[in-house]
């Protein structure tokens, strides 16, 4: 048997191991399918789109009501929901099925999205069986993977849009990359900045399609929940207890961590949280300007907006980061160019924080309890820092030698 042979068998016998780890720990959590979940958090509002009564799906009482109504098991519990009203309409379809049916075809629908998107890494990347090995098993034993399939989150379907819009993007079939890019708006905090990035680079077509997908879902939504529907929304959002369920104290972002240290001045961080964001929008746009005509284009932006975009996103949750594992693709397989190996060294002993059991330690044991320090937020802003000083060094590397 050849060495190749043996490594391909070794990468093989990781990644069943990382998937059957990551089974038998969902399966073991099953007790909370639709109990300590966010299921709820869709489907309820599914449902009550269907029958007509949308409007009180951002209303804290009458949501309440309609989760325990289906879920007995909830006790007390609410979770509130904060998806767009087009992210709503988008989900609607969940609600036609009876919950214990719903909740198979939810679990599935993740799976399925997992899947598809380290088939679209796969062939953006190029990669061979043995590195398709340990992308599985890196993301079977990530805290990112384990989290959504236990809580049911929607991250594994922005990571499928993501994962399809860039291999989309890079073969110039803009139209279908719009269409996955669409799904995004589930969370469009987490990829303004790409479109952003788009319109820097001309790239119009899949933002025209994103448009006309969100007007198409404004449209169903203002049907499905009326103008009191979107008053509720809005109200919901700018609701101060909001907070309380939505944690973004928890967040691996700069908003998360300011709130650490100063968790009484949540509204002056948000409005600061905003500013920067708002920067880093204007950046991406000016950044995807200089790209334009750069080969590998598309692959510039990832690398750099996206990091960048989840660090100072209003919003997100440390399982959103499956949205990084692009990035980080373009750093191991040197799509855009060659990094340092030490950095890429590094970057996997960093990751260890990320993976099981060390990440639930993490986030029960210290940030749940109060510790003050978001590890996983100086990871993610080492790691913007690090790409950031690499990019601008490459980039006076290329222009001194046209020079």
């Amino acid at each position: 048997m050849t060495i190749k042979k043996i490594e391909q068998m070794i990468s093989t016998i990781i990644a069943i191991c990382g998937i059957v780890a990551l089974i038998f720990l969902v399966w073991s959590s099953r007790t909370s399918f639709a109990c300590i979940s966010d299921f709820p958090e869709y489907y309820a509002p599914a449902r009550l789109f269907i029958e007509g009564n949308g409007a009180a799906s951002y209303v804290f009482n009458m949501l309440g009501q309609e989760e325990h109504k289906l879920f007995p098991h909830m006790q007390a519990r609410v979770v509130l929901l904060f998806i767009p009203p087009q992210g709503l309409a988008l989900l609607s379809p969940i609600g036609w099925f009876s919950p214990l049916t719903a909740i198979i075809i939810w679990k599935t629908l993740l799976i399925a999205c997992l899947v598809g998107g380290i088939v679209f890494l796969a062939r953006t990347f190029r990669l061979g069986c043995r590195e398709i090995c340990y992308l599985i098993a890196a993301l079977s034993l990530s805290q990112a993977c384990f989290e959504v399939l236990r809580i049911d989150q929607l991250a594994p379907i922005l990571f499928l849009a993501l994962a399809a819009a860039i291999y989309l993007l890079s073969k110039d079939q803009d139209i279908a990359a719009g269409a996955f890019l669409s799904l995004m708006i589930l969370k469009p905090q987490q990829i303004l900045p790409l479109l952003a990035y788009l319109a820097g680079m001309r790239r119009w077509r899949p933002l025209l399609v994103f448009l006309g997908a969100f007007v198409f879902l404004s449209i169903l939504a203002y049907v499905g929940i009326g103008a009191a529907g979107f008053k509720n929304y809005f109200d919901l959002m700018r609701a101060p207890e909001s907070a309380i369920f939505m944690q973004p104290e928890l967040n691996p972002t700069i908003r998360g961590q300011c709130l650490r240290f100063f968790p009484g001045a949540n509204g002056a961080i948000l409005v600061i949280a905003a500013i920067v964001y708002a920067i880093v929008i204007g950046l991406s746009y000016f950044w995807g300007r200089q790209n334009k005509n750069m080969p590998q284009g598309i692959l510039w932006g990832i690398l750099v907006v996206m990091p960048l975009g989840l660090l100072t996103s209003l919003h997100c949750h440390s399982y959103d980061l499956l949205l990084l594992v692009p990035t980080i693709m373009i750093i191991f397989t040197d799509a855009v160019f060659t990094f340092n190996p030490a950095f890429k060294l590094l970057l996997i002993l960093g990751g260890i924080v990320f993976m099981l059991p060390l990440s639930v330690m993490i986030h029960h044991d210290y940030l749940l309890k109060g510790g003050q320090i978001n590890i996983w937020f100086i990871e993610l802003l080492i790691l913007c820092l690090v790409i950031i000083q690499q990019v601008v060094f490459k980039k006076s590397s290329l222009s001194a030698n046209k020079n």
